[in-house]
């Protein structure tokens, strides 16, 4: 019963809505909006996000594909939601933005309200992807997955099921993945769903961590054991950075567990609440997605890696005000 309490709480603290003051004062510097070129950026390959829905269950899944135009192939990118969130429109405009550069985004539901256990969570959301690559190898879809370039990213409790993913991926029978980024991650007082150790993360593994600094749902346990504990994994090619609130201009930026979230109404899925900002901020913009594409550069073509990991000006830049001042940076190791 105690177990079931504190995983309600957690979904308290989903659902509730993060929102942002849109009553914007005009005599302070307006915060940026995303750039035209580079990581992060508008600079898409592809107008149109073709959605298909497989969601029947906790082992169901969602398949986002790229189009206008459509690809032969297309390297494939796993979003695992929070804990409660497992709504793709809670993500929406970031996997938008994945798809339309050119990615197959697999969502696994993983969880099927409060009866899934946490435990369950990082086995349903392999079975999913199992599910997703076995409907490409049917010959159904016209469009060949390349599994060689698979980056996972996870939110909250899909943070630990990202690097549980990692950690036992022959085990559970996915491909590894190249490279994680792991969100705002951790487990709450619901530990049973984590791994006993990350130890064994393989040395070629690319690893990013947001910490949110005014995070209080999970906090930055889960990370700091993620990071002291993947020994193998060289300090090039891992990093955990902490996000900061910053309340200089007219749209403060803040710095909460929901950080990573970004409602698109298209990808409603009508099942399941709803837990973010009423807007995409210069959070995502800057952090998020920057950091996220940069990773995911690095991890499959070898570049982009001082913007992920080496560059310390380059990977903790957050953008400017409009009137030049910079957004309060990421700190990290």
């Amino acid at each position: 019963m105690k177990n079931i309490q504190t995983m309600l709480l957690l979904l308290i603290a989903l659902i509730t809505i993060h929102c942002r003051d849109t009553t914007l004062d005009p005599g302070k510097a307006q915060a940026p909006g995303q750039a035209a070129t580079g990581y992060g950026s508008s600079d898409y390959r592809h107008a149109e996000v073709i959605r298909k829905n497989y969601d029947d269950g906790p082992t169901g899944y969602w398949l986002y594909l790229p189009a206008s135009p459509a690809p032969a192939s297309a390297p494939v990118v796993v979003f695992n939601h929070g804990y409660g969130g497992w709504n793709p429109a809670n993500y929406g405009a970031w996997i938008k933005h994945l798809v339309r550069q050119g990615n197959i985004v697999i969502y696994p539901r993983y969880q099927e309200g409060a009866r899934t256990k946490p435990a369950e969570f990082t086995p349903n959301a392999a079975a999913g992807i199992r599910r997703a690559l076995e409907l490409f190898q049917s010959g159904v879809l016209d469009i060949r997955p390349e599994t060689d370039k698979l980056v996972i990213i996870g939110h909250s409790y899909g943070g630990a099921v990202t690097a549980n993913l990692a950690l036992n991926a022959a085990k559970l029978r996915i491909p590894a993945p190249k490279g994680i980024f792991l969100a705002a991650a951790g487990v709450g007082p619901a530990v049973s769903g984590q791994e006993k150790s990350y130890a064994a993360l393989p040395e070629s593994l690319k690893m990013l961590m947001i910490i949110e600094k005014e995070d209080t749902v999970v906090d930055s346990v889960f990370m700091k054991k993620v990071y002291a504990e993947s020994k193998a994994i060289p300090l090039t090619s891992k990093a955990m950075l902490m996000h900061y609130p910053d309340g200089y201009g007219a749209d403060s930026i803040t710095a909460g567990h929901n950080e990573p979230t970004c409602i698109d109404p298209d990808f409603d899925s009508k099942d399941g609440k709803l837990a973010a900002s009423t807007k995409v901020d210069a959070t995502d913009y800057y952090c998020y997605w920057r950091l996220a594409d940069a990773l995911i550069d690095c991890s499959r073509n070898n570049k982009g890696c001082p913007t992920a990991f080496t560059d310390a000006r380059e990977q903790t830049f957050m953008g400017k005000w409009s009137d030049g001042v910079e957004i309060r940076r990421l700190s990290g190791r």
